[in-house]
C-alpha cells in the first residue's frame, strides 16, 4: 500500500514532525497504527480528553491531558517509538509549545523517535516550518471503494430488505460518482440513496454526485456542473465532434488493459460566441463525466502566495475527482501578465509554471478543455505539442452550420423548424456567431409576444438585420485571428 510507504520512507528518514492534513482521523490513525507496527515501534496517541497513552494500554500516562505536559512527558522518557498527536493544531500559535516542539525536534533526529499531528487543517509559525514534512493521505482508491459499496450494501440487508442492481457499466460509473470523496463521505451518500428508496440501481447514479458537488463548492476554487447540455445541442462542428467521438471511452478500464493512456485535453480558440464553452459543457455530457469549471477570477488573491495555493488546490481536487472533465473558461485571464516582466509580483508567470508542469506530467484522468477568445495573450508555452492533445479553432459558423444552430434554437423554443424560411433565415444570418444567432431568436420572441402572438420568419429577420454582429464590429481582429490559426491549428467546423 503506497500510503503505507511513503509515511515509513519519512519516519525512517529521521523527520522529527510528520503533519497529516485530513478529516479522516480514524483512518489516518489506522494508517500510523500499521506503520508503527510493521516498523516495530511503539505507538503512543495524544488528544486532549484522553492525554497521552500507549496503544494497548488502558489508563493514559499521568496528568498529559494539557499538551505541554504531554510534551515533557515525552521529553523525560526513554522509550523511542511513534507519538500521533490529535487535533494540536489549536495550540501551535502557543510561544511555549512552539518551542518545545523545536526542542524536542533536536533530540529527535538521533533518536527512533517521530512525532506524528493530524488535523483537518494546519498553519505552522515559521521556526516550525524547515521541521515539518507533510503527508497527504491518498483517498480511497476503486478497490477500496468497490469493498466500501458491499460492506454497505452487506450491512443495510442484514436489516432490511433491498433491491440492487448495478452491473457492468453502471457498476464502473457508480465508483467514478464516488471518486473523490473520503470513505466517510462515501458511505454517508451511500446510506442515503440506498436507504431512500430501498434499492441501488441506475436511477441512484446522479444523485452519488450530489455529494462531490457539495466537496466541489466548499472548496471555493472550482465550480461543479451536474447537467450539461448535449452534443446535439452544439450546432456544426463536425471535426471536433468526430475526435471526442474517437476518445469517448479512451477513459475506462479496458482502454488501459488496451495500453491506451487518457487524452490530457484540448485548447478551445476562437471567435466569441461561437460555442466553445457549450462544447466544454458537452463533452462531459458526452463522456458521462462530472465537469468542474476553474475561474481565474477564484484563484487570485490580495495576499501572498495564496494565488498558487489556490490552483494547486485546485488541482487536486480535480485529481482527486478523476476520471472528469476540467473546464478553464478563457485561460488566457488566468495567465495575464505571465509574459510580462513583475507587475503582479511574478504571481502569473508562478501560475503559468504551475500549470505547465502539471499539464506536461499528469498522469490522472482529468481531461481540460481550456476555451481562449484572445491567441496574443496566451503563451506560447502553453501551445506547445504535449500540453494538450490538440487545438480546436472555432470559426464563425458556415452556411449548413448556421441552419443546424437554428434548427436546435428553434426546437429549444418549442417551434418547428418546418415552419420558417430556413435558407432565408441562414443567407440573412451570414457572419453571425451562435450566440448572436439566439439572441436573434430570443429577441424575435419577445417581439412576437408583445405583438400579433406568433413568431414568424419575418420577426427573426428583422431581429437578424437590426444586428450589428462582432464578424463587422470587430472585423480586423477576427481575421487576424483566422489567420494565425491557419497551420497552427485544426478547424472545428
Amino acid at each position: 500500500m503506497k500510503d503505507l510507504q511513503d509515511l515509513k520512507i519519512l519516519i525512517r528518514s529521521h523527520y522529527p514532525i510528520i503533519c497529516i492534513e485530513t478529516v479522516e482521523e480514524e483512518r489516518a490513525e489506522n494508517v500510523v497504527a500499521r506503520v508503527a507496527e510493521e516498523l516495530y515501534l511503539p505507538l503512543f496517541t495524544w488528544s486532549a480528553t484522553h492525554g497521552l497513552k500507549r496503544t494497548g494500554e488502558k489508563q493514559p500516562a499521568y496528568q498529559t491531558r494539557n499538551p505541554i505536559d504531554a510534551l515533557n512527558f515525552i521529553e523525560a522518557s526513554s522509550l523511542d517509538g511513534i507519538y500521533l498527536f490529535k487535533d494540536l493544531h489549536h495550540n501551535l500559535t502557543d510561544p511555549l509549545i512552539t518551542r518545545k516542539l523545536r526542542d524536542l525536534c533536536e533530540g529527535f533526529r538521533t533518536r527512533e523517535r517521530s512525532m506524528i499531528l493530524t488535523a483537518p487543517s494546519f498553519t505552522f509559525p515559521p521556526e516550525l516550518s524547515r521541521e515539518i514534512a507533510r503527508y497527504d493521505l491518498a483517498l480511497p482508491g476503486r478497490e477500496e471503494l468497490k469493498k466500501l459499496v458491499r460492506e454497505v450494501i452487506r450491512k443495510i440487508t442484514a436489516q432490511e430488505k433491498i433491491t440492487v442492481h448495478i452491473e457492468g457499466k453502471d457498476g464502473s460509473t457508480l465508483i467514478n460518482n464516488l471518486t473523490g470523496l473520503t470513505l466517510t463521505e462515501a458511505e454517508r451518500v451511500l446510506y442515503r440513496v440506498i436507504l431512500r428508496d430501498g434499492k441501488l440501481d441506475a436511477e441512484d447514479l446522479p444523485a452519488l454526485l450530489s455529494a462531490k458537488k457539495e466537496k466541489v463548492e466548499q472548496s471555493g476554487v472550482l465550480e461543479f456542473y451536474p447537467k450539461e447540455p448535449s452534443l446535439s445541442d452544439v450546432g456544426g462542428m463536425k471535426n471536433l465532434k468526430h475526435w471526442l467521438a474517437i476518445r469517448k471511452g479512451a477513459f475506462g478500464e479496458k482502454a488501459t488493459q488496451f495500453g491506451l493512456t487518457p487524452p490530457k485535453g484540448i485548447l478551445l480558440l476562437g471567435v466569441q460566441g461561437c460555442g466553445k464553452s457549450l462544447m466544454a459543457k458537452a463533452v462531459a455530457r458526452e463522456w458521462q463525466l462530472p465537469l468542474l469549471k476553474l475561474d481565474a477570477a477564484r484563484l487570485y488573491n490580495k495576499y501572498i502566495g495564496e494565488t498558487e495555493k489556490n490552483l494547486q488546490k485546485a488541482i487536486r481536487l480535480a485529481e482527486s475527482m478523476a476520471p472528469t472533465v476540467l473546464w478553464i473558461d478563457e485561460i488566457e485571464k488566468a495567465l495575464s501578465g505571465s509574459g510580462t516582466s513583475d507587475g503582479d509580483g511574478g504571481v502569473s508567470t508562478r501560475i503559468l509554471g504551475t500549470l505547465l508542469s502539471w499539464l506536461q506530467e499528469k498522469t490522472a484522468s482529468v481531461f481540460v478543455v481550456a476555451t481562449s477568445n484572445d491567441i496574443t495573450k496566451l503563451p506560447p508555452e502553453l501551445l506547445r505539442k504535449g500540453r494538450l492533445d490538440e487545438i480546436f479553432f472555432v470559426d464563425l459558423p458556415n452556411t449548413e452550420e448556421r441552419e443546424a444552430i437554428l434548427r436546435v434554437h428553434l426546437e429549444k423554443k418549442a417551434r418547428d423548424p418546418a415552419d420558417f424560411d430556413l435558407p432565408a433565415l441562414v443567407e440573412a444570418s451570414k457572419g453571425f456567431s451562435g450566440a448572436e444567432i439566439e439572441q436573434a431568436i430570443i429577441s424575435a420572441l419577445y417581439a412576437a409576444f408583445s405583438g400579433r402572438g406568433v413568431l414568424t420568419t419575418q420577426e427573426i429577420l428583422k431581429e437578424i438585420k437590426s444586428t450589428y454582429p462582432l464578424s463587422v464590429v470587430m472585423k480586423e481582429k477576427i481575421e487576424a485571428l483566422r489567420e494565425w490559426a491557419q497551420g497552427r491549428t485544426v478547424p472545428a467546423n
